[in-house]
């Protein structure tokens, strides 16, 4: 049996999350729900709570599948086809294994990152529909948070772990 890594669980409660999300704006939402937003956080398009509610589901689950599959099947692409800083060292059978959980976790990150948007976007608009100074500091967290990942990731795949170095050993002091 496989243990789920810490990436796993955040993605999982994301999606709990944005699913709770949901099932409050269904029960207690506007209506008109609120279906988009421009830049400045202010509702821009309304529709009947029933069928906005419906979309946003079909939406949501669309993104959950769509990076848990990116998640599984990015790591598991032939190397020909990976295109990654430092490839000779991440695409080596002794480091594959690393590279695949890097990229498999990214992954995962992003995509809680934006189901997390999603739930804290649904849940703005069931408190206060037309509330735009929270749904304003989302988007620029979100960007912010997603700008800071790939930052990292680029940066370490660009300077892999060192392997220890072999030093010579200290010749012991010469006794006078």
């Amino acid at each position: 049996m496989r243990i789920m890594r810490a990436r796993q669980w955040i993605f999982v409660v994301a999606v709990l999350a944005c699913a709770a999300a949901l099932a409050w704006a269904a029960a207690s939402g506007p209506d008109p729900f609120p279906t988009h937003t421009g830049l400045g956080g202010r509702a821009d398009s309304w529709r009947p709570r029933g069928s906005a509610v419906v979309e946003l589901a079909l939406v949501t689950g669309g993104l959950a599948v769509l990076f848990a599959c990116l998640s599984y099947v990015a790591p598991r692409l032939p190397a020909s086809l990976v295109n990654t800083p430092r490839r000779d060292y991440w695409l080596t059978d002794a480091h594959r294994p690393a590279f695949s959980r890097i990229i498999a976790d990214f992954f995962l990150l992003i995509g809680s990152v934006v189901l997390f948007l999603g739930a804290a976007s649904t849940a703005l608009s069931v408190i206060d529909a037309r509330e735009s100074a929270a749904r304003s500091a989302l988007l620029v967290l979100f960007v912010l948070t997603v700008a800071a990942s790939v930052i990292h990731l680029f940066w370490t795949l660009s300077h892999p772990p060192r392997s220890p170095a072999v030093r010579p050993r200290r010749a012991a002091p010469h006794p006078r």
